[in-house]
């Protein structure tokens, strides 16, 4: 007699594996209540009643909403900083990389829906030391690695006197930018021209800071 093992029965998923999944689906409803509607209306019982299950269900993963706005949180941070998509090579001509840079972080990261989202939370939580801390936790490590990223990028600047503020106003520019959606048409569809207007001045400035590190080099070459 030949016994034949179910597809389903290899296909299990293991207990911590459901677990994960089961969180996942929590975070991500979560963020699709307070995109949609708004963090006030984000409670326990309201993410239950979206997901499909239980309040004690989802309390068997995040004990508290403070809980679940970390996770939330973190989610959020995190996948803005997963994609390899952010840093162009440091081989291609500076301008075409300053423009590729700009484009591809407020495309994947500033004009994302999921950055409102977060800015939702750090408002909403401002008397929650434990979330707060959380989200200084978070900032660092984001911080560091936006560092350690750009300058791979742009390598013409690792050594400037002035770079952390240089990225610092590179990043503050393009996170005033995504706070502006909070006031755009809710059907825009085009474009905006005065905001890809302005990614372009930014593009252009990181690059003729970038060639004015590399201009005087080269002048020096020629003079010897």
């Amino acid at each position: 007699m030949n016994h034949r093992v179910s597809p389903k029965a290899g296909a299990r998923r293991t207990h911590a594996e459901r677990s994960a999944a089961t969180r996942q689906h929590l975070i991500a409803t979560a963020i699709d209540v307070i995109q949609h509607r708004s963090l006030e209306e984000m409670s326990i019982h309201e993410l239950a009643k979206s997901a499909g299950m239980t309040s004690g269900a989802v309390q068997h993963h995040f004990e508290s909403k403070a809980v679940l706005m970390m996770n939330v949180l973190s989610e959020l941070i995190e996948s803005t900083v997963r994609s390899g998509e952010l840093w162009p090579s440091p081989a291609l001509p500076v301008r075409e990389r300053a423009t590729t840079f700009v484009q591809a972080v407020w495309r994947l990261v500033y004009a994302q829906p999921r950055f409102i989202v977060a800015w939702n939370i750090y408002l909403g939580c401002r008397n929650q030391p434990e979330v707060l801390g959380h989200i200084a936790e978070l900032r660092q490590s984001v911080q560091a690695r936006m560092h350690e990223g750009f300058f791979t990028a742009f390598p013409e600047l690792a050594a400037e006197p002035d770079r952390d503020g240089l990225l610092g106003l590179v990043l503050s520019s393009l996170r005033g930018l995504g706070m502006l959606q909070l006031f755009a048409p809710a059907l825009a569809s085009a474009p905006d021209a005065a905001q890809q207007a302005q990614l372009g001045c930014l593009a252009d400035w990181i690059a003729t800071r970038c060639e004015a590190v590399v201009v005087p080099s080269k002048a020096r070459t020629r003079r010897r």
